[in-house]
């Protein structure tokens, strides 16, 4: 790759932290430690709280706020051990806290501007002893601890790569690459520059391996956790995001630029975004609401509910192009359409079952004779069964709202986003959206309809 390694220089001038960024970051972990170590004594829990994740693994970037503190506990007796802990951080200070949910509760809080995550676990010596899925955090740093010597920069440039194509991290909202994973690749290929001419060549199914692990996995990316043979590391890779990374890691082989490492800052035009939403076909849900579940909650109900109610639309006789889904994940989400038109027909021609299924012929007709919505027929073409319907809504607006009658609940919407929309919400078509084009949700939808990444020009 020509100039790249003028460009990792520069690329590692703007988020490699400081010296000093590093010893505050650190001092305030060890503030925290010892904070909560206290605590463990005082309320006689055996354990020890621990740094882990990309702080001791040297691998995060500059302006990281996030610290993951483990409440490690010695021996495993019950699992409400790890609420127990957790009740006992709480007790003893006067931080404000979130509650979280992942296999279990832990919490979240902000501290001198940096947010700590505090998760409880158990101590493991192997993945036999696994009791719970946190349990491998420790396991993972002990077994990258030499690994990464000398890779850490490596590590940081791949994940400010993933960063601007938009698929880092494991969360639902992203189901992108995780940081574990990043460092687990690095160690595979032993650069960025090596796994960008690897991943050039990866097909619709990739294995890595680090030990003799056997079990099968459906994802494109299979990546065995080497402290814990059962699980793959890479199963929350979305196949559309291992695509488009793959897509990325070819257009920068191709031609290594510096853009793939620097987001567009450029500010959205409103005026010209406004245009452009009065030449397409688009509709929103805008939902509103005082305060939002864990993101990571909140954003498996929103996907959930935005499909199901694209599937609606289709089965009503829209031709959906395409959907997405924004939230500020506090007290706003906008479900967006595109759709080749917002009218459908008056009519349609509504096939049903093939003239020799008797059983499924007698329900068809048991339906629709003497249905008012039906036109003509019921009647047989081409050896199937079929009525011409009515439809009372053409517009998508009239037909969305009568989805939404009950929340949506009874067209797969999650039912807490249900309750949601039952509260408050609107359905908007076009410009109607201007009001709306803030708080970062301008530049989503910019990119939606745009609808191609950065690199195809």
């Amino acid at each position: 790759m020509s100039g790249w390694l003028e460009i990792k220089k520069s690329v590692l001038e703007r988020i490699k932290p400081s010296r000093a960024e590093e010893i505050t970051l650190n001092e305030v972990g060890e503030q925290v430690s010892e904070k909560i170590n206290s605590i463990l004594k005082m309320e006689g829990i055996k354990g020890v709280a621990e740094i882990h994740g990309s702080v001791p693994h040297g691998t995060w970037i500059r302006g990281q706020m996030d610290i993951d503190v483990f409440i490690v506990l010695d021996t495993y007796q019950e699992r409400e051990q790890l609420a127990e802990a957790l009740n006992a951080i709480r007790k003893h200070t006067d931080w404000e806290f979130t509650e979280a949910w992942a296999e279990h509760p832990y919490l979240q809080t902000e501290i001198e501007g940096y947010y700590l995550d505090i998760v409880p676990c158990f101590r493991a010596r192997n993945e036999e002893r696994i009791k719970s899925s946190t349990d491998r955090t420790p396991l993972h740093t002990k077994w990258l601890k030499k690994r990464l010597v000398r890779r850490g920069d490596e590590v940081r440039l791949l994940k400010q790569f993933l960063k601007v194509v938009g698929i880092y991290g494991a969360e639902i909202k992203v189901g992108g690459f995780s940081g574990y994973l990043c460092e687990l690749l690095i160690i595979k290929y032993r650069s960025f520059k090596g796994l960008i001419e690897a991943a050039s060549g990866w097909g619709d199914k990739v294995v890595i391996r680090f030990n003799d692990e056997t079990r099968e996995f459906d994802d494109p990316l299979v990546v065995y956790d080497p402290v814990d043979s059962s699980r793959n590391v890479a199963s929350a890779l979305r196949e559309e995001s291992y695509n488009l990374f793959i897509s990325a890691v070819k257009a920068f082989r191709d031609n290594p630029s510096e853009r793939f490492f620097t987001f567009d800052e450029t500010p959205v035009d409103v005026d010209e975004l406004m245009e452009t939403i009065g030449e397409r076909s688009l509709v929103f849900i805008v939902i509103e609401e005082s305060k939002a579940e864990v993101p990571d909650t909140l954003w498996g109900q929103l996907r959930r509910s935005t499909g199901a109610i694209e599937k609606q639309l289709e089965m009503q006789g829209f031709d959906v192009i395409k959907s997405t889904v924004w939230s500020n994940e506090k007290t706003r989400h906008i479900l967006a359409y595109m759709l080749v038109s917002a009218h459908r027909t008056q009519m349609i021609k509504h096939y049903g079952p093939p003239a020799r299924l008797e059983k499924n012929v007698e329900t068809f007709l048991e339906i629709y004779t003497d249905n008012p919505s039906v036109v003509s027929g019921p009647d047989i073409e081409d050896n199937r069964w079929f009525v011409v319907l009515f439809r009372e809504h053409t517009r998508v607006k009239d037909t969305i709202d009568t989805l939404l009658e009950d929340g949506g609940l009874s067209s797969g919407v999650s039912r807490r986003i249900a309750v949601r929309i039952l509260q408050h919400h609107r359905v908007l078509l076009g410009k109607a959206i201007g009001p709306y084009l803030i708080e970062g949700f301008e530049r989503h939808l910019a990119k939606f309809i745009r609808g191609r990444p950065f690199w195809v020009e």
